[in-house]
């Protein structure tokens, strides 16, 4: 019954055309949007108009709730949902965004820490904290390796076991341990790269536990992925299994 109730509500969603305005903050926001071709544009507008209207949106510290702040982060996650269908980050409950990047504070919450790099958070309770200055920023910029809105959603798709750990679930045991053996052979080695001082394509925070690990792949795989193929193709084709979509696709030549 509650599936029938879902459907059906989002189809009332779904029904309207798609906003002009909000096709407008995903082609001037998001430089993947003018990168995919009509029905990944289309899909991706679905996942957006869903997330919106499903997700409880608060903006903290002075930052007034926008219809432009919600499409442009939705925007940013649905692109990680191009190869699956029916899927909405159900878990996530709350998106939280500050102007800027912030820090907790023990008994005061979430507080403005102008010289800190501590941009999102998410929590296995589904709350997500992002920047806004910072989400816009990675939205825009395309294949430098770093976008706060994957990386930090990613963590969620990590919890969907019940716990943000590196592991996931492939649908099969085999792949599942082939992750397990991949993932563990390439932390290591980044952790190696990092302790000697060696440039990575990896991002070194990707060292920290395999948690961030996951969530940094997440973010080479969509913004470096031809590099990413080259110098760590096992990683890359799991990653590409696990999201099913290849992004080289979106970076000719």
């Amino acid at each position: 019954m509650f599936h029938w109730f879902q459907n059906r509500r989002r189809a009332q969603i779904l029904a309207p055309p798609f906003p002009p305005a909000w096709q407008t903050f995903l082609e001037n926001n998001m430089g993947f949007y003018r990168r995919l071709d009509d029905s990944e544009r289309a899909k991706l507008q679905d996942i957006t108009r869903i997330m919106v209207a499903e997700k409880n949106w608060e903006g903290h510290a002075g930052l007034e709730m926008c219809d432009e702040i919600k499409v442009t982060v939705a925007g940013m996650a649905a692109l990680m949902l191009l190869g699956v269908d029916n899927f909405f980050f159900e878990k996530v409950r709350t998106i939280i965004l500050f102007p800027q990047a912030v820090r907790r504070e023990t008994n005061t919450g979430w507080v403005i820490e102008r010289d800190t790099f501590h941009s999102g958070e998410a929590h296995p309770g589904g709350q997500v904290v992002l920047s806004w200055q910072d989400s816009y920023h990675d939205a825009q910029a395309i294949g430098n390796g770093h976008n706060l809105v994957l990386h930090e959603f990613a963590h969620c798709l990590d919890n969907l076991d019940g716990e943000m750990g590196g592991s996931l679930d492939f649908g099969d045991r085999e792949t599942n341990e082939c992750w397990n053996q991949v993932c563990e052979r390439e932390f290591q080695a980044l952790i190696h790269a990092v302790q000697n001082g060696q440039r990575t394509l990896i991002n070194d925070y990707g060292a920290t536990n395999k948690a961030e690990f996951f969530a940094v792949c997440t973010e080479t795989f969509f913004e470096k992925p031809l590099l990413m193929e080259q110098q760590h193709t096992e990683l890359f084709q799991l990653l590409a299994r696990f999201y099913r979509l290849d992004p080289r696709k979106w970076f000719p030549g």
